[in-house]
């Protein structure tokens, strides 16, 4: 299957390229889905889910945000985890790994900061205020709902 034209990117014409591109996208997903399945809270919502399935829509979701290849064909960040009860403090822990797992996998500061703000942009996306914004993806999926560890993290 030959990879889809080039677009535009949120961010910039190349940030793409900027940032490595596909190795640049892969490693961070690699290390980001490492402390994420791992994670004391955040495992539990991905108890069902296959990792490498997950790095890999993440990895072409964001090339097509970022302007490179538009080979993405899930769906949109709400959709993805309208069946999951996201509180705002699950988004934080998240977007706090993945700045820290910028850092590690060398992503220079400016373009971090560019990351780090389009993802923020999908707070509102994603987190519930309430149980009632949540349903399954189908009318056989549960809501999952994760209590926080009693260690608070």
């Amino acid at each position: 299957m030959a990879l889809a034209d080039k677009g535009k990117s949120m961010l910039s014409d190349n940030f793409f390229d900027e940032i490595g591109g596909y190795p640049c996208l892969r490693r961070v997903h690699n290390l980001l889905y490492t402390k994420l399945f791992t994670h004391p809270w955040l495992k539990g919502f991905f108890a069902h889910t296959k990792r490498d399935v997950v790095e890999s829509q993440q990895t072409d979701f964001w090339a097509s945000l970022m302007g490179g290849p538009k080979i993405y064909g899930g769906r949109s960040p709400r959709d993805a985890h309208v069946h999951m009860f996201l509180p705002g403090e699950v988004f934080a822990i998240r977007h706090d790994l993945l700045a820290e797992t910028l850092v590690e996998a060398g992503v220079a500061p400016l373009l971090r900061e560019k990351w780090l703000a389009l993802d923020a942009q999908f707070e509102r996306a994603i987190v519930n205020k309430s149980l009632d914004e949540c349903h399954g993806r189908y009318r056989t999926e549960a809501v999952i709902i994760v209590p926080r560890p009693a260690d608070g993290k």
